[in-house]
């Protein structure tokens, strides 16, 4: 964390050992934090302090993180709110999102990853770039091993995510509801990942998609749908490349040129 760039964040869980766990973790490296035991403990330190983020578990006793949020959010709509989740509450991150959540941290907890949500939601927004916030990840693959290991991965980054194996069901899905961002493997059965791209990029010019590829495309990217993907993931790659790319696009509205991993 940068000097000067203080924040304060208040950590919302009913266990104990969580609370100290995160205030420990992240006084270290350079957070201010308060604590609250419950959805209205949280209420009332918000409504008294200075507060930047708030990080909530979403199982707690009487006022639930769902609820938290909903509250924290019609009072403070602009408050950053990471909701603490496992990989098995599907049902609850949808519902978190839905509500307006910034981002998620998953158990167990990893300080590096606990740092990179925290980067994100609190990264200022006077630097004269567009911004635009990501929560939902929509990943299109047809290796369903492959599929479930990304979509992990990328929950893990703290973004909501679901998987599809194929580009119609990927049509269905945002039609739907639209996803913040869309990365497909280029290889599907049937309709293409390039054929997805002209679709989706017919009806909705401003969602990003990011293109997962076998070679390095040129610098404009024009061999994909004349250059309409918006980046490039580049078999083989690493996986910080996924949340360097992500990050990328939340900070601009023009296509990113993402040509080597």
């Amino acid at each position: 964390m940068e000097s000067g760039a203080r924040k304060t964040l208040l950590i919302v869980d009913d266990d104990s050992r969580i609370r100290s766990l995160l205030t420990e973790a992240l006084g270290a490296v350079g957070y201010a934090t308060l604590e609250a035991a419950d959805g209205q403990e949280a209420l009332d330190v918000i409504r008294s302090e200075t507060v930047d983020c708030i990080i909530a578990d979403i199982k707690m006793p009487e006022i639930d993180g769902l609820a938290l949020l909903s509250q924290v959010k019609s009072e403070r709509p602009a408050l950053p709110v990471v909701m603490i989740t496992g990989f098995g509450y599907r049902q609850q991150r949808e519902q978190a999102t839905s509500a307006g959540a910034d981002g998620f941290l998953m158990k167990p907890f990893r300080l590096s990853k606990i740092e990179e949500v925290l980067a994100r939601v609190l990264k200022p927004r006077s630097d004269g770039k567009r911004h635009r916030p990501i929560r939902d990840v929509l990943i299109v693959e047809d290796d369903n091993e492959f599929r479930v290991l990304l979509t992990e991965i990328v929950e893990a980054l703290g973004y909501n995510t679901e998987g599809v194996a194929d580009a119609e069901s990927a049509l269905e899905r945002v039609a739907k509801k639209k996803p913040d961002v869309i990365i497909s493997d280029f290889k599907l059965p049937g309709m293409s990942g390039e054929e997805l791209i002209r679709e989706v990029k017919a009806e909705y010019a401003d969602l990003p998609i990011v293109l997962i590829t076998g070679y390095a495309p040129s610098l404009d990217g024009k061999e994909f749908a004349d250059g309409a993907a918006d980046a490039f993931l580049l078999k083989p790659f690493r996986i910080d490349r996924i949340g360097d790319i992500l990050r990328s696009l939340e900070e601009t509205t023009t296509p990113t040129d993402q040509t080597s991993a």
